[in-house]
């Protein structure tokens, strides 16, 4: 791997390491690769690691999962490159932003990926009707939850209406479906001169 030309080199708990990012021959938009590591290097699933690519752009990359490949001598992980970052506020109030990879109706790459490998008990459905991000496991997304990516002034804006955390472990697929921008400011305060009847549909609201 020292010496692939598909070599890369990141940064992993705080060590670096060199591996080798290399092409899925079952998908030519570059989005799912196979990152090569020594053997003894173990990344949990949902690891994002900064990976850069061949035009010397650092590009954030989840592990989507390890191959099974014994006696290779390396590690083969299957690797999703990360297009959005999803940002919302979670029920307890607080930030949270995570990055992910959007894909929707006419994206049949990884719906094949998790058919091909899921368990029998598997609680994921792929509904052909809904965009889905995929991100790693994060408990502080929940069903209803509104979240926006991109910036101002192409923002886009998702409400959330199904998780999964269980076919893939450490790895959460979520479905969405896209909406208009949520006014999330404050109502404005009732004050002495205004009666029931002008403050009562804020209110409700």
């Amino acid at each position: 791997m020292l010496k692939s030309i598909y070599r890369v080199d990141f940064i992993y708990e705080g060590q670096h390491y060199a591996g080798s990012l290399e092409r899925n021959k079952q998908d030519n938009s570059e989005t799912r690769q196979y990152l090569l590591t020594n053997i003894d290097l173990n990344i949990p699933n949902g690891t994002i690691l900064m990976l850069t690519n061949k035009d010397n752009v650092e590009m954030p990359w989840m592990i989507y999962y390890l191959e099974n490949i014994k006696a290779s001598g390396y590690n083969r992980y299957i690797v999703l490159k990360m297009t959005h970052i999803l940002r919302w506020t979670a029920r307890d109030g607080s930030e949270q932003e995570s990055y992910a990879y959007m894909y929707g109706q006419e994206d049949n790459m990884l719906k094949n990926e998790i058919r091909s490998r899921s368990r029998m008990d598997t609680i994921y459905e792929e509904n052909l009707k809904l965009s889905f991000f995929v991100l790693p496991a994060n408990g502080n997304l929940k069903i209803d939850d509104y979240f926006v990516i991109g910036e101002k002034p192409l923002q886009e804006y998702y409400r959330v209406t199904g998780y999964d955390i269980q076919s893939t472990p450490g790895v959460e697929f979520v479905s969405v479906d896209p909406i208009y921008e949520f006014d999330l400011s404050a109502p404005p305060e009732k004050t002495e001169e205004d009666n029931d009847e002008d403050t009562s549909g804020l209110m409700e609201v």
